[in-house]
């Protein structure tokens, strides 16, 4: 039994090569609520904006500190004739963490292919603009 333990210590997984992101990115900001769990196990819900948005994820920042690989549903907020209107939360798997100036820079990539933004991204691949 030991035998099997020291070898699961000793097995490790190698970090998957980060490849370059092809999606086209808008620069709009969402106003939107995150709510997920922090890096302590506490429940939370925070209000914030987004900014470099794509089809599959954008970047936001956070007072709340989470961890790489979490999971955070994320709900963009509408307002039509001064109401909030109501939208589904889509869940997003946060690939990076940013420390700055008291806050978290967050980037979050979708786990599911749902709408989320409302908006039309161009579906022209970098490939192709490549050559």
């Amino acid at each position: 039994m030991a035998n099997t333990a020291t070898h699961i210590t000793e097995t490790h997984l190698e970090e998957p090569v980060r490849q370059p992101r092809r999606e086209q990115h808008i620069a709009n900001a969402f106003r939107v609520e995150v709510c997920g769990f922090n890096r302590f196990g506490r429940f939370f819900t925070e209000r914030t904006l987004t900014s470099n948005i794509s089809d599959g994820g954008c970047q936001l920042s956070l007072q709340m500190e989470v961890e790489e690989k979490f999971v955070v549903a994320l709900r963009v907020i509408e307002r039509r004739n001064g109401r909030e209107m109501d939208s589904r939360p889509a869940l997003f798997q946060v690939e990076r963490i940013v420390p700055q100036a008291g806050r978290w820079t967050l980037g979050v990539s979708k786990l599911l292919p749902v709408p989320v933004w409302g908006v039309e991204f161009p579906r022209e691949s970098l490939l192709a603009n490549a050559s």
